[in-house]
């Protein structure tokens, strides 16, 4: 009996702090009695008219959450928004529908603050859909924007953004300073969006699914991480993500039949990798766009895109991988030159144009050639027109083209620039598998990578890269299992109703059976393992020499490895293996 009260008493204390809310009163008296531990549930039916404003401060460990009774049972319509100011303030289980005939612009439907001193930090917005909540025709040319981004550490996560149209981001972080923020958008399918005034792709601005700064902030870095998203039937203008911060990582992203590309518009010091780029043939696409200093673009698949607007005539502005002149003493919104940039171990298949050197817009003005860029170790398979294309030289002593290989198209002349190891091959390079082009047994491929590149240590599908490295994206016999997403991922793995069980700082991939984490890594590593036990784990440095090992019985382990000195590693159990960097 004693102990039936204790449990009873248990979740008395456990819920004190839970409470349900049926109408927009007792919302509010909900939101102004809010301390740290508070969640404000959210009754099954459709909210009309509702606006929130909190300004609250929750912990880590106590969060204010308000949430929906029911994922997908809750519905906001009508002249709606939500405002979140303070800290550790979550949202999370609702569905946004049916707006009004006009959407005031000037205010997003989800703002990180509530008021301009009043910013959000450590915020998430998690598990929420979106669903063609666009204003009239005044949108058209009114910039309406989904949910702005402000402050630090916050994150936007599960959720799935539907029938974007007219002008307006769907998530756009303005940096109004240039302090770093930190904020983590992963696991979101982005899906439907139709051009302003039109189905068919512009050159209008403010149609992107994801802004990450201004031109204004843009040489102060964000930190900024964009991972495991899915793009579906995207079609807005030539930026789908637009980068315009320092220090972001664009990793483990699906792009699918969409228009546009990866845009590394403003700021230095950004990585690009491991993203699969489907275009499928689709008109005015691309895989990536470079401007600035230091980015690192390395481990992505691109096929089918096509540099030419839907009328078929040609654009400067796309390629698999295209490489931008810049402008000399270049404005803030104008075009950085590129410098120091290292493109290596990407696949191109059925790209009209693989990689495209010194594009430009403006051949009078934008007459800066990239400098000191490193283009190698890719492969570029059926190239329709170009596999490499040198509009302007490299110049820099640096740069170079090293060990690239082609199967069909053409490499243009690479100048005086260095170029070692970049070889043509009439078959054999790659063959089509499930849901894209592998690399076959007997592969020019296979053992073909050049270079010393610290940050390489896996290929796209999360397989350990060999001391001896393939060339392209992915190791042949790797192991590795990370795939593109698909149609039958959302909900389940990407979007609303998707599992958000992990944390965001965990680099979890979920489609692979065997994990390490977090990675890179100081301290201490997780190993796990699903469905079985990871028996004996052992960690080697990369000569081979055996520097730990641990027998478990469990298929999760943690180990201390405070001894080991900033490196890379390669750690084994069971038949599975991967390398990890401690830092």
């Amino acid at each position: 009996m004693k102990n039936y009260l204790f449990l009873i008493v248990l979740f008395i204390v456990i819920n004190v702090n839970s409470q349900v809310v049926s109408n927009n009163t007792e919302l509010q008296n909900a939101i102004n009695a809010a301390t740290a531990g508070t969640t404000i549930v959210l009754q099954n039916q459709t909210w009309t008219n509702i606006q929130i404003s909190i300004n609250k401060t929750g912990t880590l460990e106590n969060p204010i959450t308000i949430k929906a009774e029911t994922p997908g049972s809750v519905f906001f319509e009508g002249v709606t928004n939500v405002k979140l100011g303070g800290s550790y303030i979550y949202f999370e289980g609702v569905v946004f529908r049916n707006p009004p005939a006009t959407v005031s612009t000037g205010t997003a439907l989800i703002d990180f603050r509530t008021s301009s001193s009043s910013l959000c930090n450590n915020c998430k917005v998690t598990n929420i859909k979106i669903d063609a909540f666009n204003q009239g025709a005044s949108q058209q040319t009114s910039v309406f924007k989904w949910i702005l981004l402000r402050g630090a550490n916050n994150e936007v996560s599960y959720s799935s953004f539907l029938g974007k149209h007219g002008v307006g981001s769907i998530i756009n972080d303005n940096r109004d300073s240039s302090d770093p923020n930190y904020h983590k958008i992963h696991h979101n399918y982005f899906a439907n969006r139709t051009p302003q005034g039109t189905s068919v792709v512009n050159d209008d601005n403010d149609q992107d699914a994801i802004r990450i700064g201004s031109s204004s902030t843009s040489l102060s870095d964000s930190f900024t991480e964009i991972y495991d998203n899915y793009f579906y039937n995207f079609v807005g203008e030539i930026e789908v993500i637009s980068n315009k911060s320092g220090s972001n990582k664009y990793y483990n992203n699906t792009f699918e039949n969409y228009s546009g590309a990866l845009t590394l518009r403003h700021g230095d010091n950004c990585e690009v990798f491991n993203n699969f780029f489907l275009a499928n043939g689709q008109s005015f696409s691309g895989g990536i766009r470079m401007m600035g200093e230091n980015h690192k673009i390395y481990n992505n698949y691109v096929q089918g895109t096509r540099a030419k607007y839907p009328n078929n005539t040609n654009t400067n502005g796309l390629a698999g991988i295209n490489i931008h002149n810049g402008i000399l003493n270049s404005p803030l919104n104008g075009y950085y030159q590129v410098k120091n940039a290292t493109i290596v171990n990407n696949t191109f298949v059925d790209c009209d144009l693989g990689i495209r050197v010194g594009a430009t817009f403006s051949a009078g003005t934008q007459n800066q050639p990239p400098q000191d860029v490193i283009i190698g170790n890719n492969i570029i398979y059926e190239s329709t027109n170009r596999a490499i294309q040198v509009t302007t030289q490299l110049i820099g002593a640096s740069s170079k083209y090293e060990n690239n290989i082609k199967q069909n198209g053409t490499f243009d002349s690479f100048g005086s620039v260095s170029a070692t190891g970049n070889i043509n091959v009439t078959s054999g390079l790659l063959v089509s598998g499930t849901d894209f082009y592998t690399v076959p047994v007997g592969s020019a491929a296979i053992d073909y990578g050049a270079g010393t590149y610290s940050f390489l240590t896996e290929d796209i599908l999360g397989g350990i890269r060999e001391v001896a490295f393939d060339a392209g994206a992915e190791e042949y016999g790797a192991g590795g299992t990370r795939e593109p997403y698909k149609q039958s991922d959302v909900g389940i793995v990407v979007g609303f109703g998707a599992s958000g069980t992990l944390s965001n700082n965990e680099k979890v991939y979920e489609k692979a059976v065997f994990k390490i984490y977090p990675v890179p890594t100081k301290n201490q590593v997780t190993v796990f393992l699903s469905n079985n036990i990871l028996e004996t784990i052992e960690i080697f440095d990369l000569a081979g020499k055996l520097l730990l090992k641990k027998a478990s019985n469990s298929n999760i382990e943690t180990i201390n490895i405070s001894n080991l000195s900033k490196g890379i590693y390669i750690l084994k159990a069971n038949n599975f293996r991967s390398k990890f960097v401690v830092e």
